[in-house]
């Protein structure tokens, strides 16, 4: 009998399949991302550990798929980002994610969703004065992910303020910062691309060379073919700011889930706890 990290794994690539038929089907490009590119570098294929798979594109390509993936997705699977789904607020996350339905993940952090895969977007940021607007509105959107901050320093006191106000509509803030974001990017004929629209607090800033997101390849991932960007090992250098990939022991746990269930759809979970606290 497979273990339960396997069977979530498999409902993972279930996933991909689906994603990268679409992306087949409309000329979309993608690219394994985070650990996933780990995974296919050392292993061929998902961490053992791993209990999601990561995709990255960049704007043109992510807007493309969000259009077409919310019509063509079969029934069982559904698209949540913050254009148009409310778990995207209630759950806080700036990007992707494809969700199969019938199953149940609870996080270690108690959110409740589907077993999923991440889909990351990258965009163009000037080099020039820009770029620093480019920032600030990356900034701006980390500070309604982190919520306020307990406190009366009179940063805190600020910070807090402008949560309460300008930045209380969380969707509505990522959308303006979209608009602004898609209009600076083609501002400049010299750029790099960086994720402003990822989950961690000031990691994923770093610039990447624009050949790095505009030149792909193919690789083995689980006995399928994926696509990859072409120089992924600079692509890891510069996001985890390190050359060796391999994970010490105690590192090689499952980083997203606390419980997994396989035919329980997340819905009706989220029914049921709803009703058992009352």
């Amino acid at each position: 009998m497979e273990s339960e990290i396997r069977q979530l794994q498999l409902k993972c690539l279930a996933i991909l399949d689906i994603v990268v038929k679409i992306c087949e089907a409309h000329n979309i490009k993608y690219s394994l991302c985070g650990g996933s590119v780990v995974g296919a570098h050392l292993y061929k294929g998902i961490l053992p550990w791993d209990d999601d798979i990561d995709l990255m594109m960049t704007r043109e390509n992510y807007n493309r798929f969000i259009a077409i993936a919310e019509k063509e997705l079969p029934k069982g699977y559904s698209i949540h980002n913050y254009q148009n789904s409310d778990l995207s607020t209630t759950l806080s996350f700036n990007y992707t994610k494809i969700f199969d339905d019938s199953t149940t993940l609870v996080q270690k952090n108690g959110k409740v969703m589907g077993i999923f895969i991440d889909i990351t977007v990258y965009d163009k940021v000037p080099q020039n004065i820009l770029k620093y607007i480019d920032i600030f509105l990356y900034k701006r959107a980390m500070t309604i992910n982190r919520g306020k901050l307990p406190g009366y320093s009179p940063k805190n006191i600020f910070r807090n303020f402008l949560l309460d106000t300008i930045l209380s509509n969380r969707r509505k803030y990522l959308m303006f910062a979209q608009k602004m974001i898609d209009i600076i990017s083609n501002s400049s004929s010299r750029y790099t691309y960086r994720e402003l629209f990822g989950c961690f607090y000031y990691i994923n800033m770093s610039p990447y060379r624009p050949s790095i997101f505009e030149n792909y390849t193919t690789i083995e991932f689980e006995g399928r073919s994926v696509m990859i960007i072409c120089d992924y090992i600079e692509y890891l250098q510069t996001r985890f700011q390190r050359t060796d990939f391999r994970e010490p022991k105690k590192r090689q746990v499952p980083s997203h889930y606390a419980y997994v269930f396989f035919d329980l759809p997340y819905k009706e979970y989220i029914k049921e706890q709803s009703t058992q606290s009352i």
